[in-house]
């Protein structure tokens, strides 16, 4: 199992980040972060996401290392954007690429 508080230590000292750093590049408190250095804490998950993002890096990137695969950017922002999606404009877009698959295999 990975050690979160260590890859997080790795990417900063990658990135010659401070904690301050850290927490004003991520919107994370500085004292959380604290936490996690001196107090044992573990990040939630949601902070590792603010993390991965602040970085330019995935989450699997982050739990499995720099050679993971990593989607081209037109794929990274067709998600950033289906993530913002509420359930109902998703289910619009999943309807519309079934249209466009209908429309292909008739041609």
């Amino acid at each position: 199992m990975i050690d979160t508080v260590a890859r997080i230590k790795e990417l900063m000292d990658k990135r010659s980040w401070t904690y301050y750093e850290l927490s004003a590049q991520t919107g994370i408190s500085a004292n959380a972060i604290y936490d996690w250095f001196k107090a044992g804490a573990i990040p939630s998950l949601g902070n590792i996401v603010k993390i991965c993002e602040t970085m330019g890096i995935s989450l699997e990137q982050f739990f499995c290392g720099e050679q993971a695969y990593q989607l081209p950017k037109d794929e990274q922002e067709i998600l950033s954007n289906w993530f913002a999606l509420s359930e109902f404009e998703k289910a619009a877009v999943m309807n519309l690429i079934k249209a466009f698959k209908a429309v292909k295999n008739n041609t």
